[in-house]
């Protein structure tokens, strides 16, 4: 077994972990930080449909096995993706062995208590910020463990397994699942309604947002932006660091110049100038991340010139405001904006990157429920667009029966507020009107949490 002090490995690692539904996002990433955290031999099993987590998990050297009963057998542990029930083969199958079965969260707080947790929570810029804490942290020494939710160039995939005592996780509130997680330190990069299959309202959104907070030991640090409305519901044993554009943010931006897919701006930490930093990722929702990683790093004592540093050499993680490539001119480009707050910044974010394109926005929207509880929101969210094509709904599992909202009324309502709008249902007829109708002064940008991205893809290649 680990000695999780030292870092140093037994040659003999004992416990068998199992997961299922292994190429999933999160799932990968725990896979590949299993054997060094837990000391564990891992398997995994999967459908055959090749996801970008299939090269992630070749180059971790983890094989993925069709779903069979027979594969958790010699398992200690099952680890099962929330998309499997107790009726999935191997799950049924752990049960009638009596082997202990952990959803991801469940197993995520687990590692957590090995080290000094770092979780990165908000509705939206987690993956970024998580993504950029990490980059910073790996370049000056600190060689943390990481689970992130994208692919993320700078640390070689979603995951990292150092031999550092800190563990930092991107850790989402939907179901309340980051309340399996038990960190020292705690950043909230915003609060706002979203999941709601889920939750009720805004309230039911913060108040989970407060209890996650109230988690933190007195020792620990809490680290929530700012602007945020319901920031004074935050509080808890830990201190309290704020981070934004206001002039009572104890880290904060100012003299903040765009250039092409980046920005420079003026740091001050607590009252004092920390110097300057220069962004090469486009919109103010990215320098609000950076500033998130700023209050996070200046407090465990990372120089704040590393810090800069390390944020300067930051290009972005997959499916944020990712370049796909060009064709004919057009710059093709892909997000993974799937609500209305997250597509108005990257849509504006485009817009200050590249004043002179004609800005053309893919949307898939993400489920029925949110499609529906937040419409409104979604009709306004496009005003830095020239142009929307709406695809049809991505439906999510739990809800392949809810059609309580069509993605062509989306379509009219983002018409009627000025916009030039209209629905194009499936990806190979939004790829082929994209085809006919490309200019070399485009930017096609899809935006989605579903398969959209096939559309960029299908443009380049």
């Amino acid at each position: 077994m680990n000695d999780l002090t030292t870092g140093k490995e037994d040659e003999t690692l004992s416990l068998h972990i199992h997961f299922v539904g292994v190429k999933g996002t999160g799932m990968s990433a725990l896979a590949q930080v299993a054997e060094k955290v837990d000391g564990a031999t891992v398997t995994g099993s999967d459908v055959s449909e090749r996801f970008f987590t299939d090269s992630v998990l070749e180059r971790a050297h983890i094989s993925v096995l069709p779903f069979a009963p027979e594969n958790v057998e010699k398992a200690d542990l099952l680890v099962a993706s929330a998309a499997y029930t107790e009726k999935h083969p191997e799950i049924a199958r752990a049960r009638e062995l009596n082997i202990p079965v952990l959803t991801y969260p469940q197993y995520l707080g687990r590692l957590m208590t090995k080290k000094r947790g770092i979780a990165v929570s908000g509705t939206h810029g987690k993956t970024t910020t998580t993504a950029m804490i990490a980059l910073v942290l790996i370049q000056a020494g600190l060689d943390p463990t990481v689970i992130v939710g994208s692919d993320v160039p700078g640390i070689g995939g979603n995951a990292r397994a150092g031999h550092g005592d800190l563990f930092l996780a991107e850790s989402c509130e939907y179901r309340r699942h980051f309340l399996n997680y038990s960190p020292e330190f705690l950043i909230i990069t915003n609060m706002e309604f979203d999941h709601p299959d889920y939750f009720t309202d805004l309230a039911d959104v913060v108040q989970a947002f407060a209890t996650f907070a109230a988690k933190v030991p007195p020792y620990g640090h809490i680290f929530v932006l700012d602007e945020d409305p319901n920031r004074a519901l935050i509080h808890g044993q830990a201190p309290v660091t704020t981070f934004g554009f206001t002039p009572e943010a104890d880290v904060k931006a100012t003299d903040i110049t765009f250039k092409n897919q980046g920005s420079s701006m003026r740091i001050f930490i607590h009252g004092q100038y920390a110097g300057d930093l220069d962004l090469h990722v486009s919109g103010r929702h990215n320098i609000l991340n950076a500033l998130a990683a700023i209050a996070f790093c200046q407090e465990i004592g990372v120089p704040a010139a590393e810090i800069f540093t390390g944020l300067s050499t930051f290009t972005g993680t997959k499916r944020r405001f990712e370049q796909l490539g060009i064709r004919d001119g057009a710059l093709i480009m892909d997000d993974y904006a799937h609500h209305p707050t997250e597509i108005r910044s990257t849509l504006e974010g485009a817009r200050l990157s590249f004043p002179d394109r004609r800005i053309r926005a893919i949307f898939q929207p993400h489920t029925f429920s949110r499609t529906e509880k937040l419409l409104r929101e979604f009709s306004e969210a496009f005003q830095a667009a020239d142009e929307v094509v709406v695809a049809e709904i991505f439906a999510s599992a739990r809800e392949q029966d809810l059609h309580t909202i069509s993605a062509a009324s989306l379509a009219d309502l983002i018409q009627q507020q000025g916009k030039q709008a209209r629905y194009i249902g499936t990806l190979e007829d939004i790829k082929n009107y994209l085809s006919q109708t490309l200019s070399p002064e485009d930017l096609v940008l899809t935006l989605g949490a579903g398969d959209i991205y096939k559309v960029g893809q299908g443009l380049v290649c």
